[in-house]
Order: C-alpha cells, then structure tokens, then sequence
C-alpha cells in the first residue's frame, strides 16, 4: 500500500502575508482533488486535521466514491470543540494529547506523532504556511528516503520549499496535477 504524508493549507490573509499574497487557492484545491483520485484506490493519506483541508478531503473521496477509511487524519486535543464537521466522516481520526494550552507546543506534538506513525514513501507539499516548514523538516528527517514533491504551482510555502530545496523542475510548472501524481508517486 502506497503510504503518502500531506502537508498542507490554505493561507489565510490575517497571517503571514508573504503566504496568503503567493497562494493560488485553485491550485490547492485541484491539487488536493488529484492526490485524492490518485492515491486513494491503492494507498492511503495522513494528514492534519487542517480546517481548510479536512471538508476537501471529504468531499472529494465522496465525488469520487473512494473510502474515507483510506485516511488517517490527526488532530490536537487543544482544538477540541473547533474542529471541522466534516472530521467526523473519516474513520481514522486519532486526537493527540495537547501540551499545557500551548498552541505551539500542541501543534508540534501532533505533527512529531503524525509523521513517526508509519513509514512513509512520499511527502506532497500543497500551499501552506508556517506549520508546513516544521512538517517538512521532521519528514525529511524521520523519512530521509521518502520523495518529497512540493507543488511550487500552488504558491506560499510550499513554493517557498521547493525554491529552497533541489527538486524536480516540473513542480514549479506542471498543474496537471494526476498526471503528475501519477508519473511520480506510482512509480515508487
């Protein structure tokens, strides 16, 4: 079973704006849809519980007649009473303990029990803002082997990312993005 690690977000304008004025929304939702299509009928996805992601996720495996149980979503305690309706769709929710009411501490404890729940064989960055930077480094350091694909195409930190980093130029120009799931996560 193909095991794919997304880190991802919509930017929102009241945060850092260098993410929201980059972000192309479109783009993160076409590219939330494709990865749903792709890797769903033969693997699985683990994500965060993001607001903005969480009702995508649910609405594409439902348009798409593919199993929610395909998901493994986890969340912090500490938003406990904030969470998206839409979580409880998905069978596998697993809801982290929070650390003292710090947001910080939470979120990072989360995203460490995320990313050390299995091995994973690849990382699909979309949009993003602050958190992703964190994701990403545990990821790269708990998975040194994984392929990591940040989609430059959908701006803000995942751009940041690849702009950084040595990846593969066709994700800072290719939006057919099930083609480009399936070109580079079905043949790992």
């Amino acid at each position: 079973m193909l095991e794919v690690f997304l880190s991802a977000s919509v930017p929102l304008p009241n945060r850092n704006r260098a993410f929201f004025e980059t972000a192309d929304v479109l783009a993160i939702r076409e590219a939330i849809k494709s990865l749903v299509e792709v890797v769903l009928p033969i693997g699985r996805i683990t994500c965060g519980g993001h607001p903005a992601i969480t009702p995508l996720l649910a609405l594409f495996s439902r348009e798409a007649n593919l199993d929610s149980n395909r998901f493994a979503i986890y969340q912090s305690k500490l938003f406990e009473g904030r969470l998206p309706p839409e979580l409880d769709r998905f069978v596998d929710v697993h809801m982290v303990p929070a650390v003292n009411s710090n947001r910080e501490a939470s979120l990072t404890a989360m995203r460490q029990e995320m990313i050390c729940s299995r091995n994973f064989d690849a990382a699909v960055i979309i949009g993003g803002m602050e958190g992703i930077f964190e994701e990403h480094k545990l990821f790269v350091e708990r998975h040194p082997n994984a392929v990591v694909l940040p989609i430059s195409t959908t701006g803000a930190a995942a751009q940041i990312i690849y702009q950084q980093g040595q990846y593969d130029p066709i994700f800072d120009r290719d939006r057919t993005y099930s083609s480009l799931f399936r070109r580079k996560l079905l043949t790992i």
